[in-house]
């Protein structure tokens, strides 16, 4: 037999291995929560489990999410759901939610690129429900009137000068993240007057940062018996220690800022899990390259994935989403088409098994000729249309092909993260 038809055979049994041991579900509008039912054996001891996307904009990646999250929730008692989005507007939303209608309690929580048709149902589970949000990133990720609202429901044990101070960093974090924003979106350099200007809010913003810290903690210290109010003087101090990491960095270069900010998430992510829900089941939604768990690029770089304690590591389910054919959008709203997959990356094998959605667990395996490829260096395409290459079993516990995507439907427009 030639190299060619040896090769042939070996791909085939791939196929065939992979058709056997895998998970067969229904297009992403017809899925329904229960077809997860497999996950209850697969995560029964975790109490972590990370949902990846490989790119943000993706209408059947959002579906199948919610209706994961909705499994875990319902049939497994995961209570929190933690969003690659601002801690400070999530927290506040959640405990906002009362007020708000199902679409603005969206809005309000997270990056407008998942404020989406397909991600109402999740956020209508959290309003009815004890699924509690929170966020990881420090970027600010809706509006600077929301923690100041939160803030403001707490007027009996929080001084009016100490709210007005949170109103001057809120009112100050956002203005600079959309001006220097506008700058860095384009890689154009910002004015010098502009930067002396910044240099001085951040000077002044450290020291409000400083005396609200001080206050606060204070107040809260004079409290303890009070659990809630403990909690929530614990959240306000995290999320304006956040403000100052942000102030001081964001600034940086894409390169640098990129590694500071995944940094935080990590503490972030940490402090949720140790110190904020210690012992709550846990929920993480992010992109792929946030949740890979053994990842490090030429530059250095090391996602929120791989750099959590080992103990988190050892909690968690780390699983990630792909697609095989489409069209999407990018962060900024642009349409774009996929590249079809090469044979023999991971989209290719998974679609080789036709099925609309496909689910196969890496966890359990054991290597041998049908499933070697995911033991050894494999292409797969970052947002569709970039090859990149990693072991998948190095860096996912379980992966997700959804055969055909298209764009979300947004409820707002949409802005840059």
């Amino acid at each position: 037999m030639g190299i060619f038809f040896r090769g042939q055979e070996k791909y085939l049994n791939s196929v065939e291995w992979l058709s056997k041991n895998s998970i067969h579900l229904s297009e992403p509008t017809e899925c329904t929560p229960q077809e997860f039912e497999f996950l209850r054996h697969i995560v029964k001891d975790k109490r972590i489990v990370w949902l990846g996307e490989n790119g943000h904009n993706i209408r059947e990646h959002n579906m199948m999410k919610s209706k994961i999250i909705e499994f875990l929730h319902k049939e497994m008692d995961f209570t929190v759901l933690a969003f690659e989005s601002g801690l400070a507007e999530c927290f506040s939303a959640n405990e906002l939610k009362e007020e708000f209608t199902d679409e603005d309690f969206l809005k309000n929580a997270i990056y407008s690129l998942w404020a989406t048709k397909e991600n109402l149902p999740l956020f209508q589970l959290m309003k009815k429900s004890d699924l509690s949000l929170i966020g990881i990133d420090i970027n600010p990720s809706s509006n600077p009137d929301l923690f100041v609202k939160f803030v403001q429901q707490l007027s009996s044990v929080v001084s009016e000068d100490a709210i007005e101070k949170i109103e001057y960093i809120e009112a100050g974090v956002y203005k600079w993240y959309y001006q220097l924003g506008q700058y860095k979106a384009r890689r154009k350099k910002v004015p010098a007057e502009m930067l002396h200007e910044f240099a001085e809010f951040k000077e002044k913003a450290s020291a409000v940062i400083g005396d609200l810290e001080a206050s606060l903690h204070e107040e809260y210290v004079l409290r303890l018996e009070n659990h809630e109010l403990v909690r929530q003087f614990k959240i306000i101090l995290r999320c304006l220690q956040n403000r100052l990491y942000f102030i001081n960095h964001f600034h940086n270069n894409y390169r640098t800022y990129k590694k500071v900010r995944e940094k935080r998430m990590k503490e972030n992510l940490e402090w949720i899990c140790q110190e904020l829900y210690p012992n709550e089941k846990i929920i993480i939604w992010a992109h792929n390259l946030h949740i890979f768990k053994q990842y490090k690029t030429f530059t250095g770089f090391e996602p929120l994935g791989a750099i959590v304690s080992n103990k988190i590591k050892e909690q968690s389910y780390y699983l990630g989403l792909f697609m095989y054919e489409g069209e999407i959008h990018t962060d900024t709203g642009q349409p774009y088409k996929m590249e079809k997959p090469p044979k023999k990356s991971l989209e290719d094998y998974m679609h080789q098994v036709q099925s609309p959605a496909l689910f196969t667990d890496f966890s359990q395996l054991e290597k041998n000729s049908g499933n070697k490829w995911i033991f050894t260096k494999t292409i797969f395409l970052e947002s569709g249309t970039m090859p990149t290459l990693f072991v998948p079993r190095d860096q996912l516990d379980g992966a997700l092909l959804v055969e055909s995507v298209s764009p979300p439907e947004y409820l707002k427009r949409k802005k840059n993260k």
